[in-house]
């Protein structure tokens, strides 16, 4: 069973004609709230930026409770790790109480902000987004990044809730998006500063060598970038990723592909396309957020918050559990990336039983999540070879790039091109 969210539906009345005789005040706009359970947010929340005054803008802005569906096996005893996967999706979910806006990706949390409009909540964070005000990018430029680039996403839904739910209090939400993107011009770090931050690469390696063998220098990985059009015919060619799409062109990721017999045997492999690539292939998605800087150009972070991984199996292979699947997930939270990037690269390895949104990072769908092993299937096979998902349904050309910085500046223009980033006024 689904969880979802109950809408409260408010009744407009109409507005009669006026006789010219008379002169009418006119009825106020009537603003209809989502109508959302009862959350208090704790007064010294979660530091999740390691930065107290951000991370209380960060829980304000995100915090809610909800009812999320999850597998059966998820609450009970076994736990998912030694369930079939093709039988767990045949089970019907089961509601699962939770408070979404912790410290996990933005993709997990959701777009809703009609939740902002209670005046005690709405009160509270605009009180908080100007005590962030106080605090010097400088002192802590990592968490500058990661917090303003949660912010924009704040500022894209409260456009996009007021271009899509006409009964939005559109006046309070304009009132907080203005405060969001003044809060993010605060943070904002110069390309420099950006720049300096550096990259994580090797220290993820270094603590997961078994899944990233030689990425850090890129010996034997290639990076694969692909084209691509809606459907057959289309004329406009898609450079992002879909993943990209999804999280607003607010984040780049980039697709690297591995195999022992190097990168003649993978342009083989991909020219026969839709073919999946050989087995003992190695995928590698990683994730990274994109920056608005002082100079008023949009670039992508040097590091990494999030690695997808996997191993693709040979034709025919059928999972006998979810711990079965070589499917693996390297997430950044925002209280270990801003903790231990110097030790560790701030990313940790989560279990194959952790829950995902079902669609992961492509098509997240915040609402229903499953074990992350298994979030690959729909798009990828049970082997995991597949390159790209049933999702492209038009023509796809593929290249490989010696370019690290395409996907970036592909990702940026398209965030530049879009109706939501006119809105900021950046």
């Amino acid at each position: 069973m689904r969880a979802g969210l109950v809408l409260l539906l408010t009744l407009a009345g109409c507005r009669c004609r006026e006789r010219q005789a008379v002169t009418a005040t006119p009825p106020k706009v009537a603003h209809a709230q989502t109508r959302w359970a009862r959350h208090e947010v704790a007064a010294v929340p979660e530091d999740v930026y390691g930065v107290p005054a951000w991370s209380r803008v960060f829980a304000l802005a995100f915090e809610r409770p909800v009812s999320i569906g999850v597998p059966a096996c998820h609450v009970a005893d076994a736990g998912c790790l030694g369930v079939e996967p093709t039988a767990m999706r045949a089970e019907p979910m089961v509601g699962l109480p939770t408070v979404l806006g912790r410290d996990e990706p933005l993709a997990f949390i959701g777009e809703q902000v009609t939740f902002l409009e209670e005046d005690r909540r709405r009160a509270a964070l605009t009180h908080a987004l100007s005590e962030a005000l106080q605090i010097d990018p400088a002192s802590a430029p990592l968490a500058a990044v990661l917090f303003q680039n949660d912010l924009w996403e704040r500022a894209d839904a409260v456009s996009a809730a007021i271009r899509t739910e006409p009964q939005a209090d559109w006046a309070a939400l304009e009132d907080l998006r203005s405060r969001f993107v003044a809060v993010m011009r605060h943070v904002a770090l110069s390309k420099a500063q950006l720049a300096a931050l550096g990259s994580n690469d090797a220290a993820v390696e270094q603590r997961y060598p078994e899944l990233l063998a030689g990425f850090a220098k890129r010996d034997g990985w290639v990076e694969l970038r692909a084209r691509s059009t809606e459907h057959q015919g289309a004329t406009v060619w898609n450079t992002t990723t879909r993943h990209a799409e999804r999280h607003g062109h607010r984040m780049v990721f980039r697709v690297f592909i591995h195999h022992q017999k190097g990168r003649a045997a993978l342009e083989v492999a991909l020219a026969r396309w839709p073919e999946p690539l050989p087995a003992g292939t190695r995928f590698v998605i990683t994730g990274a957020p994109m920056a608005l800087t002082r100079e008023g150009t949009l670039e992508a972070a040097p590091f990494i918050t999030l690695v997808e991984t996997r191993l693709a199996m040979p034709e025919g292979f059928a999972p006998g559990s979810v711990g079965a699947l070589a499917h693996d997930v390297l997430e950044g939270t925002r209280a270990e990336l801003t903790r231990a990037f110097a030790q560790t690269g701030g990313l940790r390895l989560l279990g194959r039983d952790a829950l995902l949104p079902v669609g992961a990072t492509c098509m997240p769908d915040f609402t229903s999540r499953l074990p992350s092993a298994a979030t690959c299937l729909m798009c990828h096979g049970p082997t995991g070879a597949r390159v790209t998902g049933p999702m492209a349904h038009g023509e796809v050309k593929f290249e490989l790039t010696d370019d690290g910085a395409a996907a970036g500046r592909a990702v940026a223009d398209a965030k530049r091109a879009s109706a939501s980033f006119q809105t900021l006024g950046w």
